[in-house]
């Protein structure tokens, strides 16, 4: 124990241990999405819900953790409330970056036209949640009274019930999809006794977790002073753009490994699924929060974030909709611009 606090309290540390740990999400990462079309054969779900609510639920648990963590730990309210906004909304941007990067990076393996799951309307919820989430940080402002028991803001409560709404919907449609295609390998996983199978993808689902949280905790770290081991980013910096990145790094390898497999199914649910279950994040750190509104102590600088995440939610749909590679590509390389130029601005 007394080892690894040394190992990460300097510089070159830190890096030797975040890309360890990331190379163990890579890997685990690869055989998860194996897995997961495997799953979707065994329980009839299909790769695109298989990806939409199993697999953004698994990696988006280090989301949820960090928030959490950010809201009871912290002394100071204010602190608390934007770690945990900034972390949910800032990887909800990278979720979306990471279509465009599959879309850029592998043209021929990125195609639209071979989707089975109807994503438009997934792109729609999450449209329809974040003017939900919209409408519960105004309200912050104006209502003053909290929910009994639960002890959080009235407007979050249209998160969790708009979320489940919106899986019943999907799980409907996707019963209407046409029969995927499946690899040899993945119809051997779908035989394989229940007790071997799910124990296997239960240790992958632990290492992806458990990965994903010691990189957010690894992410924090190097936001300390220099003299302290870390590399003095910005506190302003932390929550939307590092711990983001960190804990999104699980979507990003799920993803990419998906498509590169051919799974794009998988791999958009596993995106926009992920960007649903993150705006629960802020109901789950609302009531964790007790007797206090989160929201209200958010600052409003994350507007700026809620309107990227709009505009590149747009543009995703347009990016799914495409049926050349030379619109794909305009439109994915249109919303790395807007990345950049927003980080940019951030920085």
């Amino acid at each position: 124990m007394q080892f690894l606090e040394q190992l990460i309290g300097t510089q070159a540390g830190l890096l030797l241990s975040f890309a360890v740990t990331a190379a163990v999400v890579v890997l685990a990462g690869i055989r998860l999405s194996i897995h997961g079309d495997a799953l979707g054969e065994r329980t009839g779900l299909g790769r695109g819900l298989v990806g939409l609510v199993f697999l953004a639920a698994v990696t988006s648990l280090p989301e949820l953790v960090v928030s959490l963590t950010s809201v009871i730990q912290c002394t100071n309210p204010l602190q608390g409330a934007d770690l945990a906004t900034g972390n949910m909304l800032g990887s909800n941007i990278f979720n979306l970056l990471i279509l465009a990067l599959a879309a850029l990076l592998f043209p021929r393996k990125f195609d639209p036209g071979k989707l089975e799951s109807p994503h438009a309307a997934s792109t729609v919820y999450g449209l329809v949640l974040l003017a939900f989430f919209a409408v519960a940080f105004l309200a912050a402002e104006q209502v003053e009274h909290l929910v009994p028991g639960l002890h959080c803001g009235w407007g979050v409560l249209l998160l969790p019930t708009a979320y489940a709404v919106f899986l019943r919907r999907e799980h409907r449609q996707q019963k209407k999809s046409t029969t995927e295609d499946h690899l040899p390998s993945e119809q051997v996983l779908a035989h394989l006794p229940a007790p071997r199978f799910y124990s296997v993808l239960g240790w992958l689902c632990l290492l992806i977790i458990g990965g994903g949280i010691v990189l957010s905790i690894l992410g924090a770290r190097m936001a300390l002073p220099a003299e302290q081991g870390g590399f003095g980013l910005e506190a302003t910096l932390i929550g939307t753009i590092f711990l983001a990145i960190s804990t999104s790094l699980p979507e990003l390898v799920i993803s990419i490994a998906s498509v590169r497999m051919g799974f794009l199914d998988m791999a958009v649910g596993n995106v926009l699924g992920s960007n649903m279950f993150n705006l629960l994040i802020i109901f789950a750190a609302d009531v964790a929060m007790r007797g206090d509104n989160l929201l209200r102590h958010a600052s409003s600088r994350h507007w700026a974030s809620v309107g990227q995440i709009f505009l590149l939610t747009l543009l995703a749909s347009v990016l799914l909709r495409s049926r050349n590679r030379m619109a794909a590509t305009a439109t994915a390389t249109a919303m790395l611009a807007i990345y950049i130029a927003a980080l940019a601005f951030l920085v």
